[in-house]
């Protein structure tokens, strides 16, 4: 069941969104439900199943949608948002690792059905990993990944939460994510693109303000690799009708 998100402090805003993803749901004949939020404060509040996308308009009443951005950063309650306003220059303010699309008012279903579609595609990719603990195996999901430095007999786990020791070598788990945003920048360093902040001279700058080095065998690749990842879900996602 997939779970979107509607947050408006305009009734009728809400209700096009909402007739707009029923047909779309409707045609594929995928089952879905939505909750739909006035504010952003009840957004931060919902403690219900996770939702795929968040449509969140920007200007709303003390909590604006880039708050509502902020504190949800960390949060596992949205997996995507699609930013709604009519405010062109908010929109490098809304650029973060989960926001998928800015759309402009009044919302069209070409807006909508594209922002479903690539959610949708994402998440069916956000593949799992499977790590070797001492007392065990985890499961995380890609995008649960900031990166992985190998230590001598061990790879060190970043994860947005709380990090942890594996006991697999780098080039297992670079083999089992092969294809997804996890690149190799170094011999000792694997990295997840959605969590680059911007790549600087021999070393890419996280969004935590961690900064790692690139090898030398490396940096064309990882290049035109965060190049083309970069336009792919930054500038084509940034529907503006």
């Amino acid at each position: 069941m997939i779970t979107i998100g509607i947050c408006d402090d305009e009734t009728a805003h809400r209700e096009t969104i909402k007739a707009f993803c029923q047909h779309y749901f409707e045609a594929r004949q995928q089952e879905w439900r939505y909750v739909d939020f006035s504010f952003g404060e009840e957004v931060l509040a919902y403690q219900g199943d996770r939702m795929l996308l968040l449509f969140l308009d920007i200007e709303m009443g003390e909590t604006s949608g880039l708050d509502v951005m902020e504190r949800l950063r960390e949060s596992d309650v949205v997996w995507r948002i699609a930013f709604v306003s009519c405010h062109q220059e908010l929109k490098l303010d809304a650029i973060e690792v989960k926001t998928l699309a800015f759309l402009d008012k009044p919302i069209t279903y070409a807006g909508v059905e594209k922002c479903l579609n690539i959610a949708i595609r994402e998440n069916t990719q956000n593949k799992i990993a499977t790590f070797t603990l001492l007392d065990g195996k985890k499961d995380l999901e890609l995008s649960e990944i900031v990166y992985i430095q190998a230590e001598r007999h061990y790879v060190s786990v970043y994860a947005k939460r709380n990090g942890f020791i594996g006991y697999d070598s780098l080039k297992e788990y670079e083999e089992q994510l092969q294809g997804t945003t996890m690149i190799r920048i170094h011999k000792s360093y694997l990295v997840n693109m959605q969590y680059i902040k911007k790549m600087g001279v021999g070393e890419v700058i996280m969004v935590d303000g961690s900064k790692l080095p690139v090898g030398r065998k490396y940096g064309t690749t990882v290049r035109e690799q965060y190049h083309k990842f970069i336009k792919s879900v930054t500038i084509d996602r940034f529907i503006t009708r």
